[in-house]
């Protein structure tokens, strides 16, 4: 018997600067698998071995390991992909009759462990009810692929649901808020330097990687011809099975003079670029865009701990998000009798969801109402 060349994991650094260990190794098939990302080189050492030896014992994947490279064998968008892993990546600690989830074979599971795994997310983890249930799709799209690739005989999460009222939840579901163009540009003023970028949300119910992707070239002066989204630093153009990004956004005056105004940089084509002319990643949004208007408009000592300022931004109601305006702006527009297809399209979304999910009650028909009971 010829011995195996051991292999070792590879050094990387994250886009944050700390470096970490991927456990890559080589499969009977000889095509490239990963073990897991680990922050110390003797752990992804010892993963490689262990997916060796199952190899050579022939025994069945566990979920750990096969959720290690399962948005590898079956991809979906960046976006979807990144979510997947971390949802799966939240829960394979939990453990299940005393063992992680991650030492489980799939052909173990039961709907009982689906079952158990809900209430600890709900009373453990504090989840609300939607958050556990979006980890419970997850599993069970990772589970109907681990049945096409015969690691799994049988889904063990589907049929199991999280209800909306399940006591167990003490988390209770965030709901959009419904904002008025004042406080929006409010909060676009306090931005700063940044207040144009913040007013495209607002003005132009554009999603957080639309404005992240776009380009001088799309902004012809009354409208942004949107063409695709950034996520993590990468921009993705055309459209998405559930999400339509090309699209032609019309753009209200006081907007586009402030677009019009950004110093125009020849180094980068980006209209809202990073400091050093990169498109923006989320976290980085967040942190250096967001979080401090959210503080400028609270008066917010910048030099306090992380929760007391949270604290103070939610007594003092600017804890706004990004989709809370893409929701205040297709509900104005639908309360000003904007033509419902015409709504859709600007939007990105079928007629059914932009009037569905994207719209809110304002209660400015109390009185009408009354007028019409008599």
């Amino acid at each position: 018997m010829t011995s195996r060349r051991r292999e070792a994991p590879l050094k990387r650094t994250n886009p944050s600067g700390k470096e970490v260990w991927v456990a890559r190794y080589t499969g009977r098939d000889g095509k490239r698998r990963s073990a897991g990302t680990y922050g110390r080189k003797h752990e992804a050492q010892d993963a490689i071995d262990a997916a060796h030896a199952a190899q050579e014992r022939g025994a069945p994947e566990t979920v750990g390991a096969y959720a290690a490279s399962w948005t590898h064998r079956h991809p979906r968008s960046m976006r979807t992909n990144t979510t997947n892993d971390g949802r799966v990546r939240q829960v394979l600690d939990v453990e299940l009759d005393g063992r992680p989830l991650h030492d489980w074979q799939f052909r173990e599971l039961r709907r009982r462990h689906a079952l158990a795994l809900v209430a600890h997310m709900l009373t453990v983890q504090g989840r609300a009810a939607g958050g556990a249930q979006n980890v419970l799709r997850t599993l069970s799209a990772m589970a109907e692929d681990a049945i096409t690739d015969e690691v799994a005989d049988m889904n063990w999460v589907r049929g199991v649901k999280v209800r909306a009222n399940d006591p167990r939840a003490t988390k209770a579901r965030r709901e959009p808020r419904v904002l008025s163009f004042q406080q929006m540009h409010e909060f676009a003023a306090a931005a700063g330097s940044y207040e144009a970028m913040i007013r495209v949300f607002s003005d132009c119910g554009l999603r957080l990687g639309e404005v992240l992707g776009l380009e001088r070239g799309d902004f012809d002066g009354d409208a942004f011809h949107v063409r695709g989204s950034a996520h993590r630093g990468v921009f993705t153009p055309g459209d998405q099975p559930t999400k339509k990004h090309v699209r032609t956004v019309p753009v209200p005056p006081s907007t586009a003079e402030l677009v019009r105004e950004i110093p125009i940089r020849i180094d980068t084509p980006l209209v809202f670029p990073t400091p050093s002319g990169k498109l923006w990643w989320e976290r980085n949004f967040y942190r250096d865009v967001w979080y401090p208007a959210q503080q400028a408009l609270a008066a917010v000592d910048l030099e306090r701990e992380r929760a007391e300022r949270r604290r103070l931004v939610v007594e003092r109601g600017c804890d706004y998000a990004p989709h809370d305006f893409r929701h205040s702006w297709v509900t104005h527009l639908r309360a000003a009798g904007i033509d419902p297809a015409d709504l859709a399209a600007v939007a990105g979304h079928t007629v059914e969801t932009a009037t569905a999910r994207y719209t809110h009650a304002l209660g400015r028909s109390d009185d009408r109402i009354r007028q019409v009971i008599g």
